[in-house]
Formats: C-alpha cells, structure tokens, sequence
C-alpha cells in the first residue's frame, strides 16, 4: 500500500510540473486579485477594477491519502458583466486511483468526466468586509458508476466574506446546497446528494510578495438524508437505472444507517473508504477538520498550491497541489501591450 501511495504521489508531482504550462485557483474573485495587486505595487488599495468580457481558468488539482489518489483536472469559462457580477461554466474530468486495498478487490484506475456545472458569482467590495457569494449549478452528465456524478442535479450557494489586514487577510464561508463541494484543496473520495451546511473559517497571511501561507477549519453539516457516490469503489449499474448493484439505496452507509442521528461513529471510515459504491443514510457526510496551505504566485497569472488536510471525523490525512493558470488574464495582459 505504501508503494503503491509513493507511485501514485510521484505521478501527481510530475503531473503538476508538466501541467503547470496549462494550469488560476479561484480561491479569490477577480477584484480580490486586483486589490491584492495593487497592495503589492504600493497603490491604492480599495479601487474596484474595470473588468469586463470574457475570462477563462484551467485548474489542475491533485490528492492522496490512504484511499488513493485522485487528479481533477476543471476547465472552465465565463463572461464579466463589469466588477461586480459575472457567469461561468465548466466541467471537471477526474482520475482515480485506488490504493485502499480493500478485501476482494484489486487496485484500479478509472477516468471520466464530472457533471457539467454552471455559475453566477457576485462581488459586493465594501469598507468593513468584501463579499464573495456564488452560485453553481451541476447537470447529471458524469459517470454514476465511477463515481464522478450522484446522477440528479445538484446545487450550492457560498458565501465568502473576507478583509485584508497587511499581510494577514482573514476569511469567513458559509455555504447550503444538496451536495457537499470539493474545496480549492480538498478533493473529496466521494461525491453527495443531501442537503448540507458548510462554513470555513481561515486567514490567508504573506511572507513575500510571491509567496503565501495559511489554514483554516472546516464543519459540514448535513440534515436529513444523504446518499454517497464512492469515487474509489467501482460500483455495477442496477436495472439500467444507474444505481448501484452492491450498496444500493436501502443500504446503510459508512458511520450509520438511517436511524443513526448523531452522525458517522467514531473512527469510522469516510464515505469514500468503505468498500461500498455507494451508501444512504442520515448524516454520513457530517465531518469537521482543518487545512493548512503553502502558495507560490511567480505571476499575475499562475499559482502554485501545496497542501494538507486532516479530517478528525474520519481520521483521515490527504495531501495535495493545486495548480492554477488564469487564461483570461493572460489574453486580456497581451491585449494591452
């Protein structure tokens, strides 16, 4: 296993540097990078931009924890009516590597794409607290059995409010969907439907003007039931209706079924290291943990992420990179020379 975790993260790492031509993280609005700049550059700070048309990001994120590995790889579009209101679409194409070891089954890989998703985000800048809220949107078109999709539509409101200090830029997010959402560094081994709260709270804080680090602890909080998408286990379509043949609807999942209402046992397994395909139950993607980060910025276009999350619900460890390439910037930097 631990072999197997050593290939899986040297392929990550050589993934990250090849792809490092072709991969912005979204972490921060496009104002929110202006204002920083401007910081950086000694002007002055506070002054909305005059952003508008067109603008495009290439993410390329990796993960590895005992589960296995996973790389997502979030292509994206969108159009900027002005500094404040923008629309977005994209679509996330995945691979799994799973190294879980789990009895009876063998490691595999498998590749597909995400569900297609579709964005409103809206920036409200103010003297207090600079406001972040998005709107994403998914439609079913991901592979079910691998787990890259729940096979319904999904939804999920955040809201990120955040205040720079010098050096030190303090965050608060709080966020309500039907689903649990990947973060800027945590890939989750499972996907959800089920209505679900969700709140960061963290700082970001700079050592040079290229170079950044930070952490935050995260809560999700999940009412009624839910049901889990194992992106680590293969899971055999039922009656052609995409459901899973072991694991199904009616089975309880990993830290309780459904007449357990104090969330997922202590100790136990994440929804996504279970040996199941899929699960249902209340609360089984109640969890709280932390993150912690290191950014490189060389660019006002590319950014560099290297980081580790601890789930203390599932006891769980990942590591992680996240590679960012801002397309749309670039374009609009060769436009103006």
């Amino acid at each position: 296993m631990k072999n197997n975790l050593a290939r899986a993260l040297l392929g990550l790492v050589v993934c990250c540097f090849t792809l490092a031509a072709l991969g912005q993280s979204s972490r921060q609005s496009n104002d929110e990078q202006t204002m920083d700049e401007q910081r950086q550059t000694n002007q002055a700070p506070e002054a909305p931009s005059a952003i508008k048309g067109f603008n495009a990001y290439e993410v390329f994120r990796g993960m590895v924890n005992s589960s296995g590995a996973l790389l997502k790889l979030d292509s994206s579009v969108g159009y900027d009516f002005n500094s404040h209101v923008g629309v977005f679409t994209g679509v996330p194409i995945y691979f799994a590597h799973d190294a879980s070891n789990t009895p009876g089954q063998t490691d595999f890989d498998s590749v597909g794409a995400g569900d297609v998703y579709f964005g409103l985000e809206t920036y409200v800048p103010s003297q207090i607290v600079n406001l972040t809220s998005t709107v994403i949107v998914s439609a079913p078109t991901g592979s079910v059995s691998k787990g890259f999709s729940p096979g319904q539509a999904t939804v999920d409101w955040n809201n990120r409010f955040r205040r720079r200090f010098g050096r030190l830029a303090p965050f608060v997010s709080a966020g309500i969907g039907n689903t649990v959402p990947d973060s800027d560094l945590i890939i989750r081994n499972f996907i959800s439907v089920g209505n679900v709260a969700h709140f960061e709270e963290g700082t970001d804080l700079d050592l040079t003007r290229h170079v950044y680090v930070g952490g935050s602890a995260y809560q999700i909080v999940p009412f009624g039931e839910q049901k889990v998408f194992n992106r680590f286990e293969t899971a055999s379509p039922r009656d052609g209706s995409g459901g899973s043949g072991k694991g199904g609807p009616g089975n309880s999942g990993p830290g309780g079924g459904g007449d357990h209402d104090g969330g997922p046992a202590p100790g136990a397994p994440p929804p996504g290291d279970a040996g199941q395909p899929s699960a249902t139950g209340n609360d089984l993607t109640q969890e709280h943990g932390f993150s912690a980060w290191l950014g490189f910025e060389p660019t006002r276009v590319l950014r560099l992420e290297l980081g580790y999350s601890r789930s203390v619900t599932f006891n769980l460890n990942s590591f992680s990179f996240n590679v960012g390439f801002n397309v749309g910037r670039l374009f609009r930097s060769g436009q103006s020379h």
